[in-house]
This record gives C-alpha cells, structure tokens and sequence, in this order.
C-alpha cells in the first residue's frame, strides 16, 4: 500500500461543539487510518512554530487572506505580510492553551483526501459535503465583525512537505503507530472477495 500521511487538528472551536467523534469519522470513511492522536492544549511556542514568522508563509498567507476579503467586498489596507502578521498573532492568541486534537493520518493520497475532507478554507464557500460545508456558518466578514480569526474547525496540510514538517513539529516519532487494517487489503489489496468454486 501506499502510505502517505497527513497532518490534522481538530481546532478548539470543534472540541467545544463536541464534534470530534463525528469528524473522526469523516476521515475513516475516506479511508485513511489514524496512527496517532494525541488532545493537547498547544504553548504559545508550539504554535508559534506551525505558524511561523517568516515570509515563506507569511507572504502567502496574506496574500490569500487579501484575496478573500476582496471577493466579499472587505477593502483592507494592507499588504499580505502586514495582514498575515495580524492573523498570526490572532492564531497564536487563539490557539494557545485551548483544547484541540492533533492527528496524524495515513493512506494513498491523504494530504490531498485530507484536504478535500476538510473543505476551502473560508467555510462560507466550502462544498457542501465536507466538514467546513457542513458544520459551519463562518466567514472572513463575521470573523472582522466579531474581531478574531476565521474559526475554520480544522486544520489540514497542504501539501506533503507541509504535512512532513508539522508531523515532525507535533509528535514524536515513538507517538506514531504502524499497524495494518483488515480494510487495507479491500481497498488495496487484489486476492480478496472471490467465490471459492
């Protein structure tokens, strides 16, 4: 099997909802397998790393954030790293020392299934059918008017090295599990299901 692995946190906003169970479930059924999990009330310096200060993430970071804002008629007068800036600090803010669930997620394609499991980051304009779609009412503009971050219920990486470098920054490796499921040889196996004559 391929195994790829992903990097999700169910955020604060979701503990409180009580909807961990049925987001765990979200990314069972896709497939993928949980190898480690782990409830944590993040440090300002742990989130400061996953956030970091450097204009890598920056720049993109406020450069999609402005485009955002312009498609719902936000005039913000900023420049992207000016506004990622703020965002960054509001997420330090935000996430530190609140409850969430870090985890880590296996299988073929997981950064990518993850992803699309999650849905586009503003949930205003995420499909209908996945988490953010589902369970949420946010927008760039209620998050202005209330004065704090886009509350988004999950974090997902973006991309394999992403996913590599927050694994790294989140767990341990002895904190990974490796094990197989019945279900692996279903979707990736080929000697399963034949009618024995």
């Amino acid at each position: 099997m391929v195994k790829e692995q992903t990097f999700i946190a169910i955020k604060p906003e979701s503990v409180q909802r009580q909807l961990i169970g049925e987001l765990i479930t979200r990314f069972e059924r896709r497939g993928l397998k949980l190898v480690a999990a782990k409830l944590i009330a993040p440090t300002e310096e742990l989130i400061g790393k996953h956030y970091p200060n450097d204009d890598a993430w920056l720049i993109p970071t406020g450069t999609n954030a402005l485009k955002g804002h312009e498609a719902w008629g936000n005039k913000i007068d900023l420049t992207p790293r000016e506004l990622a800036t703020q965002i960054r600090e509001g997420l330090i803010e935000y996430y530190s020392g609140r409850p969430m669930l870090a985890m880590i997620w296996e299988g073929a394609h997981a950064v990518e299934l993850g992803r699309k499991t999650v849905g586009t980051t503003n949930p205003l304009t995420a499909d209908l059918g996945s988490i953010r779609g589902d369970y949420s009412q946010e927008s760039y503009s209620v998050a202005d008017k209330l004065g704090r971050s886009m509350q988004t219920l999950v974090h997902a990486s973006g991309s394999v090295e992403e996913a590599k470098c927050e694994i790294e920054l989140w767990f341990k490796k002895e904190e990974i599990l490796d094990y197989d499921l019945v279900i692996s040889q279903i979707m990736h196996g080929t000697d399963w299901g034949k009618v024995k004559r």
